[in-house]
């Protein structure tokens, strides 16, 4: 807690930094003027800064970036900020997740081990052939293209 939040107990946003996504509802004017009365901070782009992303719902290519963060910033519905207000004090927002970044994540398969340093034999193997057949390609196509020109 901040020496602020204290002295003061209405600062209960002291530290939270959003960035308000699309429509919501309450409207963002109405979720920024609330932030500013207790001490938070809103953002116009995404940044290292924020805390939290607000957000009604997301586009599926915003959902899609946002899974693939290594360290995602949690996307929480605007009744977050305002059960905050009513309650007077912080509240948990894992209840107020966007239900489809909330989804597990563990379900998607990386290419990470098919490009990690730590592949497998059979994997290193596999990635040199599809190398050689590109570079088998791509001298094949310039040939081609030197007898017609």
């Amino acid at each position: 807690m901040h020496i602020g939040t204290k002295l003061r107990p209405d600062l209960f946003f002291t530290g939270i930094i959003v960035l308000i996504n699309g429509y919501t509802n309450p409207d963002g004017t109405t979720l920024l003027r609330l932030l500013q009365k207790h001490n938070g901070d809103v953002e116009k782009y995404k940044t290292t800064r924020g805390t939290y992303i607000i957000a009604q719902q997301l586009s599926t290519a915003k959902v899609n970036i946002y899974k693939k963060q290594r360290k995602p910033i949690p996307v929480v519905k605007p009744d977050w900020i305002v059960e905050i207000v009513k309650a007077r004090r912080l509240v948990d927002y894992k209840e107020y997740l966007i239900d489809v970044v909330n989804e597990n994540r563990h379900n998607t398969r990386s290419v990470k081990p098919f490009f990690g340093e730590r592949a497998s034999r059979a994997t290193k193997s596999l990635r040199t052939k599809v190398h050689e057949l590109i570079l088998c390609c791509w001298w094949t196509w310039t040939a081609f293209l030197r007898t017609w020109l």
